[in-house]
């Protein structure tokens, strides 16, 4: 299973207004992380985030999670800024 994200403010999503599903439906705007199966840290993703940014994930085959782990860097400062993620929620 595959995680898509999309860097996104939430300027530019009130700037697309009606035309924001249509942004988020087309593949061409998100970037790919291949799922990295039975490695160590078991069943887990790497990737870098640019602080100071929001991003939209969403696993593409609409995984159902309760919980998810999520670590920084050891490189990370207290004073670097906030990532902000956002995933879709439905229940």
């Amino acid at each position: 299973m595959r995680l898509k994200i999309v860097p996104i403010t939430i300027a530019e999503e009130k700037a697309k207004g009606a035309e924001l599903g249509k942004f988020l439906d087309d593949q061409s705007n998100y970037g790919i992380v291949p799922f990295k199966e039975k490695k160590d840290p078991v069943s887990a993703w790497a990737m870098p985030f640019i602080t100071g940014h929001r991003y939209r994930l969403h696993w593409e085959a609409g995984l159902d999670f309760d919980s998810m782990k999520i670590e920084v860097s050891e490189m990370w400062e207290s004073t670097d800024k906030d990532v902000n993620l956002v995933f879709n929620f439905t229940e």
